[in-house]
């Protein structure tokens, strides 16, 4: 399927934090005394290597149409000099380095550059390595699938960590040698909902479902509390620097081709009851859960209140879970007249979460009282504001633990022109 496999360099094929500062230092600069110096600074430390020279060769065998290339935001002589000593006598395909474009990452220029350097003529057939969230935006800026490789990560994560995952790449491996699986079937490893809608052949590991920690903003009230968001997969929004990677996402198309419909695709159901069985296990042996969605705004189609009807549908025939495990409560949440459309009304991301902590009421408070635990629905979190207080006002409302679940996670601009 690949056609094209892309690799950062720098804590992604080489360990080479100790080197920043003699990294930057070579920008538009050759000279051999810089490359001298390159070779001693690589030779400081014998445990460089991340990706082996061995497992390198493996994937040329394996994939003897595949090119395999570098995309590097470090000076063309540095990147060739930690080549050569890493992997010498290898011959990459390409390799695009800083002086090679005139926008690096996270813009996606580099991935333009390298297909053309090896002859690919679709980004659908791109594979790009790396380990940094300005990976996943270059990946998603030129429109290609992307792999974000923790193998370099500490056991604490930094705010670049963070930030790679709240991007939700396509692929997150922890070694490299997991790579070659990618490479055979990268679908196996997407998050549930899209793994579905590609109908992989089973999947890579238990299903994924990517939990990105929103926060309400200081200016709404807000303070540093976390509050986690579990997404079936994700959507694209409409920025230009997206155009490439939306073309041909399937979720990005299904909910905007659901955005009316009273009625979703049975994927979208799986996706849901699996999470309900990997997130609450005992509810097939008598623990009880009830199940509500972010509700319809005055004047609006009850979307969401269908998709839950139909979720419920789907467990009657076969019935896994009894009728006192499980329960299904459309209208626990409520809007009060005076509610604005986000997405209408082109509220402001503060805007959004002060409409939303004005209006959103807990409609049930009784039931909500005598409710240990419910997970709440949405369709596509953005800021997180809905199901944030839908979480908050549940809580107040005497519910134990509320979990909040969103069909897709927006994916916004990657690009900050």
């Amino acid at each position: 399927m690949f056609e094209l496999c892309l690799f950062d360099l720098d804590q992604t094929l080489v360990k080479t934090d100790d080197l920043t500062v003699l990294r930057e230092s070579g920008k538009n600069k050759d000279s051999a005394s810089y490359r001298a110096e390159v070779v001693r600074g690589f030779a400081t430390d014998k445990g460089r290597i991340i990706y082996s020279h061995e497992l390198i060769k493996e994937i040329r065998a394996k994939f003897p149409e595949l090119k395999l290339g570098v995309f590097t935001r470090a000076p063309r002589s540095y990147a060739e000099v930690i080549l050569e000593q890493a992997y010498p006598g290898f011959e990459w395909d390409t390799i695009v380095a800083y002086e090679d474009v005139k926008r690096t990452k996270p813009y996606g220029d580099g991935v333009g550059k390298a297909m053309q350097d090896a002859g690919c003529n679709s980004v659908n057939n791109v594979i790009l390595v790396g380990d940094g969230d300005a990976d996943i935006r270059a990946g998603y800026n030129a429109g290609c699938v992307v792999v974000l490789d923790k193998s370099s990560w500490g056991v604490g994560y930094t705010n670049d960590n963070w930030r790679a995952m709240g991007h939700i790449p396509d692929v997150i491996i922890k070694k490299p040698e997991e790579l070659i699986d990618v490479l055979v079937d990268y679908t196996r490893y997407l998050p549930e909902l899209e793994r579905l809608l590609y109908e992989a052949e089973g999947r890579a590991g238990n299903a994924r479902y990517d939990r990105i920690n929103k926060f309400i903003p200081k200016e709404a009230g807000g303070d540093k509390t976390a509050f986690p968001i579990f997404a079936c997969g994700r959507s694209f929004a409409g920025y230009k620097c997206l155009e490439a990677r939306r073309s041909w996402h399937k979720l990005t198309a299904s909910i905007h081709k659901q955005k009316d419909a009273e009625e979703f695709p049975y994927e979208w159901v799986q996706a849901v009851r699996m999470f309900i069985l990997s997130k609450f296990k005992d509810v097939c042996v008598g623990g009880k859960l009830t199940v509500t969605v972010i509700p319809h705004r005055p004047g609006r189609t009850p979307r969401l209140e269908a998709f839950l009807s139909q979720l419920q549908s789907s467990y009657a025939k076969p019935q896994i879970f009894g009728p006192k495990k499980l329960s299904f409560v459309p209208d626990l949440l409520g809007y009060k007249n005076g509610v604005r459309s986000n997405s209408n009304d082109k509220l402001s991301a503060i805007e959004r979460f002060e409409n939303v902590r004005d209006h959103l009421i807990v409609r049930q408070p009784e039931v909500a009282k005598m409710a240990q635990r419910v997970l709440v629905i949405d369709d596509v979190s953005t800021t997180g504001s809905t199901l944030i207080y839908a979480k908050k006002y549940l809580e107040e409302a005497g519910v134990q633990e509320v979990v909040c679940l969103s069909i897709a996670a927006n994916i916004s601009s990657v690009i900050n022109d």
